[in-house]
């Protein structure tokens, strides 16, 4: 599975997802370009903090996606309701 760390990971974080066997990608991708970078890279987790915002718009355009996590704390610039509606896990 590959993850998509767009605003940054701790480098012990990184490390762990790896030793789980997940591709990470630690590209930031401006939010204009998002979608098409998710798409064509085939992310399915989308790790973000408060630079990236993920709004029903992204969710629609990603079908990839499976996970959404966000680093920090609370969970307003992403529209939690609506990609669990879609059948996406958030976590945080």
């Amino acid at each position: 599975m590959k993850v998509l760390a767009n605003d940054g990971i701790s480098p012990s974080g990184k490390q762990k997802l790896e030793a789980a066997g997940f591709e990470v990608d630690t590209t930031t991708v401006a939010q204009n370009q998002l979608a098409n970078y998710i798409k064509e890279n085939n992310v399915s987790a989308l790790l973000v903090r408060s630079a990236t915002t993920v709004r029903k718009n992204l969710i629609d355009a990603c079908p990839s996606l499976k996970i959404i996590g966000r680093g920090g704390v609370g969970m307003d610039n992403i529209d939690v309701e609506y990609a669990r509606e879609k059948g996406l896990k958030v976590i945080n």
